[in-house]
């Protein structure tokens, strides 16, 4: 994915009136490492390297209306034959630009008078 304008919310549309986020627009993809589902943006704890533990019957356990994105995950790598991707650790995460810390800023001095 490449951004192309100063985006605040990507979703689709779930249903009539109901978008859903698939994609945070975080700067640091990683939808090519997890069968193209972000776990940044569906996962509830932001985990990038496996379930938490807590999730029962494919359900979150912080938001159990919502399918484990872990679940989600495993689901697509193993039916697209890439589930040996989930061997690599994927680092920490750098949380500084993310939205969790309100909402962000983006200076340009080329463009400032």
């Amino acid at each position: 994915m490449y951004a192309g304008l100063n985006t605040s919310f990507i979703g689709i549309l779930e249903e009539r009136g109901i978008w859903t986020e698939k994609c945070a627009t975080c700067g640091a993809c990683v939808l090519s490492e997890y069968g193209g589902i972000c776990p940044l943006t569906r996962c509830a704890k932001r985990l990038l390297n496996s379930p938490c533990g807590g999730s029962r019957e494919d359900r979150c356990e912080v938001r159990t209306d919502r399918q484990c994105a872990w679940q989600l995950i495993y689901q697509r790598l193993k039916r697209i034959g890439q589930l040996d991707r989930l061997k690599k650790i994927t680092p920490p995460k750098n949380w500084n630009p993310s939205l969790d810390g309100g909402y962000r800023v983006i200076v340009r001095e080329d463009h400032r008078i």
